[in-house]
């Protein structure tokens, strides 16, 4: 079926739907994990320990791989189904075969300084939580190379909700755990995450496998390499795909341990913040830019320019459409937002408090951090990855530079991880918008704008209804949506005043455009 604009949108709705369901289930792991454990101290330690653990994830799963692989199996699809499919296969055993050495490496390296390294007993902790979880790499790496080819396929919904099963099997084991101590809980929860990655990979095989085996028909195995010109030819894209992807990584594991030195709850408050900011980011960011990226490559391998500009645009459109909205919403909203979601268990009045400044923090940075995910494939699918790379390194270097400022110097606390991360997204679309513009791509157009003044004008109609409606409802102190306490007809009328508020919000926002859509149908008819 030829790529369109219709296409591309009914494959970001798919996405989209997969997505929402697996974000769901992942706040209701959030939620749950807040209510069993609040933000202790041994929470923030699992929580950089998952990080660190899953430190390759971006680089050899759902980022770095991702934007090499499509592209090259696009152009081999090109010339031969079956040498495209064959690539598939042999880089599966090849990346197999890796990540099996580098986790073995790794649990080594984890069991020494445990063994002799004589650590402090935080650091101790830590390192212990991340040998548990290391194992879990593989599996969730494999699901994300499964992902690519399903994508290619215009197979979006399955990969999408296969975060379902993880988030299900991590809520299950939190219900288990929650009457434990925290520090003994959380070394099961380790197993638990090693348990739900196998459950996100397998939820993908029988699909990957049943598309796979339909173009390799025979002798599945008998044609294994474990290097080939194909390999190699994509080793370079891969090699700085890895260098830009593994800076953004480094960047959050340097949040993440900048936020234990300034707060020995820092990470949990940065962790539920940007639950909630990555949301909207998933769904209307992440669902747009895994819809556009083959399209873009298949564009230009077949020399189709015109296309990629305007499959560029359209998504770029979209994306603006959304986001600007909802990053307004997060800060009409995030303060009854995060006390609505977490605000009960041991998740107190203070943890409210710090988790809404930091998802306000974040929120600065959300319009940027959805338009790199659609610009960043754009420079993928010309074969250009120097430029995100620069681009990751400079956002990296600035991240860190403002990190030691504001907790060294200033003194700001855990929320100055989150201001610090948001505007080294905003350099980061500065760079590599700077150089497509440069390399000819029109990225802003006279339409374009015309066509984005609704939805900011929307936007700002609904952020003064909603201040008004927010006055007229709270006329107490700022974080009045109580959910703290225990009488459950209190809770109800919480959940309906925050309901009432959130639904009159995207109503100011949204029924124009459906009224406007109207119109624009009737006259064409």
């Amino acid at each position: 079926m030829k790529d369109t604009i219709q296409t591309i949108r009914r494959s970001s709705n798919r996405f989209l739907s997969g997505t929402l369901l697996s974000r769901m289930t992942g706040m209701f792991r959030d939620i749950s994990m807040a209510y069993a454990f609040g933000t202790q101290p041994a929470i923030a330690t699992f929580m950089v320990a998952f990080r660190l653990a899953h430190l390759l994830r971006r680089l050899f799963g759902e980022g770095a791989l991702q934007s090499a692989f499509v592209p090259e199996f696009e152009k081999l699809r090109q010339q031969d189904e079956k040498i495209a499919f064959t690539f598939f296969r042999d880089l599966t055993c090849v990346l197999t075969l890796f990540l099996f050495l580098a986790i073995c490496l790794g649990c080594a390296v984890c069991g020494a300084l445990l063994r002799w390294g004589n650590l402090q007993p935080d650091n101790q902790e830590l390192i212990f939580f991340i040998l548990l979880m290391l194992p879990s790499l593989l599996f969730i790496c494999l699901y994300g190379l499964n992902t690519s080819l399903l994508q290619c396929e215009k197979c979006y919904f399955i990969p999408a909700v296969a975060p379902v099963a993880f988030n299900g099997i991590w809520i299950i084991s939190v219900l288990l755990l929650m009457h434990s101590p925290a520090d003994q809980a959380m070394s099961w929860l380790c197993l638990g995450v090693f348990f739900a990655c196998i459950g996100q990979w397998m939820t993908t095989l029988p699909q990957t496998i049943s598309i796979v085996k339909r173009s390799l028909t025979s002798n599945f195995f008998s044609t294994l390499r474990l290097y080939t010109p194909h390999l190699g030819s994509m080793m370079k894209p891969l090699a700085l795909g890895v260098l830009g992807v593994g800076a953004s990584q480094i960047n959050s594991a340097v949040d993440s341990l900048f936020a234990l030195y300034a707060d020995a709850e820092g990470p949990a408050f940065l962790w539920y913040a940007i639950r909630i900011q990555q949301l909207p980011l998933a769904l209307f960011g992440v669902a747009v830019a895994g819809a556009v990226l083959p399209p873009l490559s298949r564009a230009i391998k077949t020399g189709q320019v015109q296309d990629y500009h305007h499959f560029l645009g359209d998504a770029i459109y979209r994306s603006w459409v959304f986001i600007v909205p909802l990053t307004a919403g997060l800060f009409v909203l995030g303060d009854l937002g995060v006390n609505f979601l977490y605000g009960r268990g041991d998740f107190g009045y203070e943890s409210v408090v710090e988790t809404t400044y930091c998802l306000w923090a974040y929120g600065i940075g959300l319009a940027p951090a959805a338009l790199v995910l659609i610009l960043a494939p754009a420079c993928y699918a010309n074969s250009n990855y120097t430029i995100p790379t620069i681009a990751s390194f400079a956002a990296l270097f600035l991240n860190t530079l403002l990190n030691a400022l504001f907790i060294f110097f200033f003194g700001w606390g855990a929320v100055s991880v989150a201001v610090a991360t948001s505007l080294s997204a905003w350099m980061n679309l500065v760079l590599i918008g700077y150089s497509l513009s440069r390399s000819g791509t029109v990225l802003l157009s006279a339409k374009l704008i015309l066509q984005t003044i609704p939805a900011t004008t929307a936007t700002c109609f609904a952020l003064w209804g909603t201040y008004q409606m927010r006055l007229l409802l709270f006329q107490g102190p700022f974080f009045s949506l109580n959910l703290l306490s225990s009488p459950l007809s209190s809770q109800l009328m919480n959940l309906a005043l925050f309901s009432l508020i959130f639904c009159f919000f995207f109503l100011l926002i949204y029924l124009p455009f459906f009224f406007f859509k109207r119109a624009r149908t009737h006259l064409k008819t």
